[in-house]
């Protein structure tokens, strides 16, 4: 039973679909499946719940305190952002700026509930079943693309069953990025071979979604992401092998494409790729027009650098343009320096409380290669954001700030410190006593 629950809520989380459920100034407000985890986790709560090891709970208390910063920043911000929000509604009347306010504040109140649910069953338990759940969507998602009739031409990874994924290919593709280390975490702490095989052919037909979307920014954090998590889990050994394969790879796939250039096939899928390239690297905009509009972000911000335009719509100043397409510019208009500072100290939290449960850890312990992937997935969202505003999107958003409220858990404290087993992760019972760590 509380396996089946977990999987229904890793499910919520990472399904990419969502739906417009009404309209604030003609300003769409969408809602999907994570969005409904502030009533779902407490529902659960019978079916999730474990029972906390006894004679081990003051060491977790101990831990506690530092781990609960993101708590507080997370609280900070919702506070300061929609006291904001409410000043710029009784200055102006307009509810667009509770709205936009809710849609900022909203995923990062997930924080609290993922710390809720920390406090009621093991963390790195469901972070495993979030990345396995993960796993089944790109599996779906790769054959609603091969399976489409104008595959390879289409647009890969668009479609999921009749649904278009939301903010597609940007904010879906990101969202795929992202979760790529975790899916790699997965396939790490996976004692049954085939199903590692399994887990490593699903992250890379994740990784031929990303790059098939030609999503650039989506295909930078892949890398970034991927790269991260390699190197700190010792594989210098397969990030150099890899390189050479898709140096091999390309050379071979240069000379068959030269060979078929003549198929209708071949020469509509090479026009496609050019005209993409083009588009990034020309003359005219290879940023499709980011360029502009950070510096215009940027000169509104300097001219109410504290507080910000309380959320005023940015597309009364720039026209039909309606964010700064950058997640840190975004933010300084909306709240100024002040909200912008409180923002990335909540970030900075959620890596602090990584790297310090990284060090009371042992290497090579499941938990090990969990946080590493999600240290990987936080600096992978932190790069992204840079190009598209990752956190505002409830799909990134929600299941960022819900994982690291998992982390902020008295039990996540404990579970790094005395690992369940080695090194199959294995979902357990309310009566379940934990082996004793043996030192290496």
């Amino acid at each position: 039973m509380r396996t089946i629950c977990l999987w229904i809520l890793a499910g919520f989380i990472v399904w990419p679909v969502g739906s417009t459920v009404m309209t604030v100034s003609n300003k769409p407000i969408d809602l999907i499946l994570s969005d409904l985890l502030f009533g779902l986790v407490p529902l659960f709560y019978l079916g999730i719940r474990s029972r906390l090891p006894s004679g081990q709970a003051k060491t977790a208390n101990r831990q506690k305190r530092w781990f609960s910063l993101p708590l507080y920043c997370a609280v900070l911000c919702i506070i300061y952002m929609t006291s904001l929000a409410g000043i710029g509604l009784g200055m102006s009347e307009e509810w667009v700026r509770v709205y936009s306010a809710f849609k900022l504040t909203k995923p990062i109140a997930l924080i609290l509930v993922g710390f809720v649910m920390g406090g009621w069953t093991d963390p790195f338990d469901f972070i495993d079943i979030l990345g396995k759940a993960f796993g089944v969507l790109v599996a779906l998602t790769l054959f609603f693309t091969v399976t489409d009739p104008d595959f390879p031409l289409g647009e890969w990874g668009r479609f999921l069953f009749e649904w278009e994924l939301g903010g597609y290919p940007n904010s879906a593709m990101s969202f795929f990025a992202v979760m790529v280390p975790l899916l790699l975490a997965v396939a790490d702490t996976t004692r049954i071979y085939p199903l590692r095989i399994v887990a490593w052919c699903l992250a890379a037909g994740a990784a031929m979604t990303i790059l098939g979307s030609m999503s650039r920014s989506s295909s930078v954090v892949l890398l970034i992401g991927t790269t991260l998590y390699l190197a700190r889990t010792g594989r210098g050994t397969l990030l150099a092998g890899t390189g050479g394969a898709i140096a091999v790879c390309s050379i071979v796939g240069f000379g068959v494409f030269s060979s078929l250039q003549d198929t209708e096939a071949v020469s509509t899928l090479v026009n496609r790729v050019k005209m993409r390239v083009d588009r990034s690297t020309g003359e005219d905009d290879p940023s499709s027009g980011r360029f502009e509009i950070w510096q215009f972000a940027l000169e509104l911000s300097m001219e109410k650098p504290t507080f910000g335009y309380m959320f005023e719509s940015f597309s009364r100043y720039a026209g039909n343009v309606d964010t700064p397409h950058q997640q840190y510019l975004e933010i300084l208009y909306k709240c100024g320096g002040v909200g912008l500072s409180l923002y990335l100290a909540l970030l900075a939290s959620c890596w602090m409380a990584v790297r310090r449960l990284l060090l009371i850890c042992t290497r090579g312990d499941t938990a090990w290669y969990r946080l590493h992937s999600l240290s990987a997935m936080l600096i992978g969202v932190l790069i992204g954001n840079l190009t598209q505003p990752n956190l505002t999107y409830s799909l990134t958003g929600n299941m960022l700030f819900f994982v690291f409220g998992l982390l902020c858990s008295e039990r996540a404290a404990l579970s790094a410190q005395n690992p369940c087993e080695t090194p199959q992760p294995v979902i357990v019972g309310p009566g379940f006593v934990p082996r004793p760590r043996v030192a290496a």
